[in-house]
């Protein structure tokens, strides 16, 4: 009686954890998607708005709830105590990044936003903004194939391991 509970719990945990770590794909597709949309809006906002940068992005983070509009909430603040974007933008992802669903390379293109971002014309931004918005649809499409591919691993080799430790008890 007690082996066989002890074998359902094992495979209930075993595929517990396989559906566990498959969700990590999924949150970082469903970041990257709300990240693009955000990045977009900010370009629009930049140019067609022509508020200050600080402005525009409370503004902009108040449209979505995720990870990057804590960032941008977060360097509208430190920008509004009169430090710099750079140095406000490399902030408020530093001090986002233990909630990051984001992949290293991911991060590397929203630190490369900050380097021209308010240090030109509207036209200049929007250049800048450009190849941001392309190098994150390609993350996100990387994203989704190895979602599509890694989730569909992790939960067999859950269920696959829960099988077999618990036949391997029995």
């Amino acid at each position: 009686m007690f082996r066989l509970m002890g074998c359902i719990l094992i495979f209930i945990s075993c595929s517990c954890l396989g559906f566990i770590k498959a969700s990590s794909y999924k949150a970082r597709t469903i970041e990257l998607e709300n990240t693009l949309e955000l990045i977009r809006l900010l370009n629009m906002e930049i140019v067609y708005k022509k508020d200050s940068l600080a402005k525009t992005f409370k503004k902009v983070s108040e449209m979505k709830s995720c990870w990057f509009s804590q960032v941008l909430r977060s360097c509208s603040l430190s920008m509004q105590k009169q430090n710099t974007l750079k140095d406000s933008w490399q902030k408020a992802l530093e001090d986002n990044m233990k909630n990051c669903p984001l992949k290293e390379n991911d991060i590397k293109i929203l630190q490369d936003i900050s380097i021209g971002l308010g240090k030109s014309d509207i036209r200049g931004q929007k250049n800048i903004m450009e190849p941001a918005v392309m190098r994150m649809e390609t993350s996100l499409t990387e994203a989704r194939q190895q979602e599509k591919k890694e989730s569909r691993m992790y939960r067999g080799l859950g269920v696959a391991a829960g099988v077999v430790i618990a036949v391997m008890l029995i």
